[in-house]
């Protein structure tokens, strides 16, 4: 080990900046806020090579004086805070005095500024944390900062940077999450001379979502208890994504990125939403300042709460409020309601046959075989074959055609649909309950994965009209970065107009499916893309989403002809046990576990 030594500023400077500045994303999150507190109407934010390049953010607020900008440029120089108390009570977005001299450490900047009363403004050119150049020069009022070739003195961290395309990804995210919060202000994006977005300035946030999330219906959200305030506008259960990219969420009018509240949301949720979704729509949640701390990370994306528990407790009652008053819920309690009368109507049928129902209009419950007797529970028994039977075949004969003539679904005893969600047959183990839609998801999986990955086919129907579906600024620049994967899985769409998409065929094998929701969660998919991942992989994240949109959803009813169909289907795949998102298709409850139940034993 060597001798303990005071590094040199230079090093200091290039470390602490690896705690600010990880990605052009952070440079542009710093910039942009500091535009926001200098209060002007208008951020424009122009971007090279995704911010690689160059990153330039203009804006029209107070701007600085000569003295005031070359102040700036030191470490811990700020005007939001004076002493250690003003820490409990930042107000806000930025506070620390290390944006500007971090972000001029690790690039070629520029800063140029000048205040309404001023004749002339100030620019300052500094190269690697070194300044090169300080003369005044004529500007309009605000302030212009640009940061060139980003981390060229640091090839470590210029190393670690995504492709183009991720980096601006991540910069649209943060250039919404900043425009959301503050509908009164103007945002523009600008990439490689090409204008990404063009917010102008709204008089309400519900304007501001309009323009961020087309097309999705938002409830209202609001509710006050114990000192915290929980407002916002949040989707259906029904419209929800693959990713948490769509839900923002807020302290104290600040963007955060902090698991906790994320997933106080999703609980909120509950059993409304199938796990892999989450909801989308934004969450602004207030307090006393003296009650979160902001200085927890120097990325200031997460906090902490005095009273974390409080907090939790009113954002889940005030999303459970939401959801109990929303029309989907009621419409979903009416349901349910039907569902419960069905299941304790006298029976309909009077036999049961393994091939056919007497009344095949109405597939029967599971409650109307408990109302047979005795003699009929036992014909349902007597007409299954044997498992041992089953696999002492198979063995004999050595065939896998076998499998697929007697395989294991198929020869189990239908007895019926249980709440349009479930399957229930019976075994000489006992019953098992099958999950419809998981089920058919793993069917729709091998069959698409099959065709489009290891035969190459790619056939498609075109659509009698094509769908047009609007989509936001993130969505449009993943889009056009995967286009030619939509290509490959017989999915051809093109761009129409400013904001939208339009889909002239879809792959023969998917059927009948929702084409906005499939389109929308493909591209959510294909922009959370892991790239230390094979390509192989990411298609089946990919495949499983089209398998699940193109599957037997929850309640719908199914026939018994509907019923032997997909069991048989079952049995073919290669691997029955799970849907592709890894929940189980089947559950057995053997008589052993019924007999504990009723205390038999």
């Amino acid at each position: 080990m060597g001798r303990i030594k005071i590094l040199s500023d230079s090093i200091v400077s290039k470390i602490a900046a690896g705690e600010i500045v990880e990605r052009p994303g952070s440079v542009v999150k710093e910039l942009v806020e500091n535009s926001i507190d200098a209060d002007g109407t208008s951020v424009k934010v122009e971007l090279e090579a995704g911010g690689k390049r160059l990153i330039r953010v203009v804006d029209n607020g107070e701007g600085m004086s000569h003295d005031e900008a070359l102040l700036s440029l030191e470490r811990h120089a700020t005007s939001k805070i004076s002493d250690v108390d003003d820490l409990l009570s930042v107000k806000t977005l930025g506070f620390r005095g290390e944006a500007l001299p971090s972000i001029s450490s690790v690039s070629r900047f520029k800063l140029i500024t000048r205040r309404e009363k001023d004749i002339s403004g100030t620019e300052i050119l500094i190269e690697g944390g070194i300044i090169r150049k300080v003369n005044d020069i004529g500007c309009n009022r605000g302030t212009i900062v640009e940061a060139k070739n980003l981390f060229f003195n640091t090839p470590p961290r210029l190393k670690f940077l995504k492709k183009t395309e991720t980096e601006l990804s991540n910069i649209v995210d943060v250039m919404q999450r900043e425009a959301i919060s503050n509908p009164q202000k103007a945002f523009e994006l600008v990439h490689n001379s090409k204008t990404v977005f063009n917010f102008t300035s709204k008089d309400k946030i519900n304007d501001r979502l309009g323009e961020i999330f087309p097309g999705v219906d938002f409830f209202d959200l609001s509710l006050e208890l114990n000192g915290v305030n929980v407002t916002g506008f949040l989707s259906s259960p029904e419209d929800v994504r693959t990713t948490t990219r769509k839900l923002y969420i807020y302290v104290n009018g600040r963007p955060l990125r902090d698991r906790f509240l994320n997933r106080i949301v999703i609980e909120a949720y509950g059993r409304h939403i199938e796990k892999g979704k989450f909801p989308q729509g934004v969450v602004f949640i207030s307090l006393k300042a003296e009650d979160v701390d902001v200085n927890v990370h120097p990325n200031k994306n997460e906090v902490r709460f005095i009273n974390p528990g409080i907090v939790a407790n009113v954002v889940k009652r005030a999303i459970n409020r939401m959801l109990d008053n929303s029309p989907w819920i009621s419409e979903y309690k009416d349901n349910y309601r039907i569902i419960r009368k069905e299941f304790h109507e006298p029976s309909k049928y009077t036999k049961y046959n393994n091939q056919y129902w007497k009344n095949e209009e109405v597939v029967p419950r599971f409650s109307d075989i408990g109302e047979k007797s005795l003699d009929e529970r036992d014909i349902i028994t007597d007409n299954q074959a044997d498992d041992n039977d089953y696999y002492k075949d198979e063995k004999e004969n050595g065939s896998e055609e076998l499998f697929v003539k007697t395989g294991y679904f198929q020869n189990l005893n239908i007895i019926g649909q249980l709440g349009n969600l479930y399957i229930i047959c019976g075994s000489n183990n006992g019953m098992i309950i099958i999950d419809q839609h998981a089920a058919h998801e793993r069917i729709n999986y091998e069959r698409i994965k099959k065709n489009l990955l290891n035969k190459g086919h790619k056939s498609s129907q075109e659509l009698l009209i094509p769908e047009i579906i609007e989509l936001s600024p993130d969505e449009l620049e993943n889009f056009r970065r995967y286009k030619d994967k939509f290509d490959q899985l017989g999915l051809y769409v093109e761009e129409f107009g400013l904001n939208s998409i339009r889909v002239r065929s879809i792959p023969t094998l998917v059927g009948k499916i929702d084409i906005k929701s499939i389109i929308i969660d493909m591209i959510n998919e294909y922009g959370s893309f892991d790239e230390e991942k094979s390509l192989e992989q990411n298609y089946e994240k990919v495949i499983s989403t089209i398998a699940c949109h193109s599957s037997i959803r929850a309640n719908e009813r199914l026939d018994i002809e509907k019923i032997n169909g997909l069991l048989k289907e079952l049995d073919m795949t290669e691997f029955p046990h799970s849907c592709p998102h890894g929940r189980p298709v089947a559950r057995e409850i053997t008589f052993n576990e019924l007999e504990k139940l009723f205390k038999r034993t």
